[in-house]
């Protein structure tokens, strides 16, 4: 994030604003401070532990830097492990979410075969929003379900097999992960993550062709998608390995291009 973006603006002006205690021994607890503050501070209370600090330089290094006090107890309760701000929570926010070929790969596969969907009818937890991917081919649906695991910290997600369509499918529940890859795709928003690095550039194109793509008997390579711009997206990062194509143009189906 940048000085600009408003969120981060937020968290300052209340940093600033507000020198509060998350928890003060022996004193009524403080003001609630936002989530993302709550986990930047809990993150650096475990570096300055391996590094050998005191709880005492803890808390002063962390006031320094946040405007906020934290109480000894607390930080020995984070160290030990018997809770934390993220509370279950893998990727709390888009802010928090890392680059990573497997993150490029599953944003690449949710644009093609893949989707996302609210629950409705309930108010917006975390375990009300899912990415998921159904297809015939089980074993690309393994690796979705592998690379999806490794995003949220989790073990692989298994297929399942709807004999109903008679495909398979993988589905996780996470708000931070529907907010990214939500449809119609914010191309701006999955940039960061898509161009990181090379790496993450071909996983990301790897999992696009893998849900969309298909060689023709004459050995042609093409990839069908019903977004015009994620195919002329696509294209454009094609480039960058060197690798030119022709189109987009429409195919004989209608509603869908080529």
């Amino acid at each position: 994030m940048t000085e600009s973006d408003p969120q981060l603006s937020e968290l300052n002006n209340f940093e600033r604003k507000e020198e509060v205690q998350v928890v003060s021994e022996g004193k009524k607890r403080g003001k609630c401070l936002p989530r993302e503050l709550r986990m930047r501070a809990y993150n650096d209370v475990c570096k300055l532990r391996k590094r050998g600090l005191p709880y005492t330089e803890i808390r002063d290094e962390i006031h320094r830097k946040y405007g906020i006090w934290i109480s000894k107890q607390t930080i020995s309760e984070w160290l030990r492990g018997e809770h934390n701000p993220y509370n279950g929570i893998r990727i709390p926010s888009l802010e928090l979410l890392k680059p990573s070929p497997e993150l490029a790969y599953v944003t690449g596969a949710v644009l093609g075969d893949g989707s996302t969907r609210k629950r409705v009818g309930r108010n917006s937890y975390n375990f009300d929003f899912f990415i998921r991917l159904k297809a015939k081919d089980k074993e690309f649906v393994e690796d979705f379900g592998r690379r999806l695991g490794n995003v949220l910290g989790r073990r692989p997600i298994r297929p399942k097999f709807k004999e109903v369509v008679g495909k398979y499918y993988v589905e996780a529940a996470s708000k931070t992960l529907y907010e990214l890859l939500r449809k119609p795709v914010d191309l701006k928003r999955i940039k960061k993550y898509v161009e990181h690095c090379k790496k993450c550039t071909a996983a990301f194109l790897r999992g696009l062709f893998d849900s969309e793509g298909c060689v023709s008997e004459k050995g042609y390579i093409s990839l069908y998608n019903s977004n015009y711009e994620v195919l002329v997206y696509a294209q454009r990062l094609l480039r960058r390995f060197g690798i030119e194509s022709t189109g987009p143009w429409p195919d004989k189906k209608k509603g869908t291009t080529i």
